[in-house]
């Protein structure tokens, strides 16, 4: 058996890949994903308005703190993004996010509307 020695005067060749054809297994620590949940929106009249009420277990598992975003798609480029103040209630189911129900008919948000419901990212105005 021969073992391959690198010549002694040449360094050894690196092979030279470009970012956008790096695989995404190499940058999985750089890339965070974003975890984000299909939700009931429910229209209530016990919740003030700029506020939302979600499960605490949920918003765990979202990683919501303090504000949450409610993404509304309604076919073609007519989506709709909220950001609201959240409050933990353990009332609430796990599938749903409790709304006031006046705010709700003003952006045309109908009872029992699906939404992605997420952390927001950045941005802090309520609606767009």
């Amino acid at each position: 058996m021969s073992e391959s020695k690198p010549t002694e005067g040449k360094p050894a060749r690196k092979l030279l890949i470009p970012s956008f054809l790096t695989p995404s297994g190499i940058k999985s620590e750089e890339k965070k994903e974003r975890r984000e949940r299909r939700l009931r929106i429910r229209r209530r009249s016990d919740v003030d308005e700029g506020k939302a009420k979600m499960n605490p277990a949920v918003m765990r598992e979202l990683g919501i703190e303090d504000k949450v975003e409610i993404v509304l798609v309604g076919g073609g480029s007519r989506e709709r993004r909220y950001v609201f103040t959240v409050i933990p209630s353990d009332a609430v189911p796990s599938n749903e996010v409790w709304c006031n129900e006046e705010e709700m008919k003003r952006l045309g948000i109908a009872d029992n509307s699906i939404a992605t419901v997420r952390r927001p990212l950045g941005r802090e105005e309520k609606g767009t």
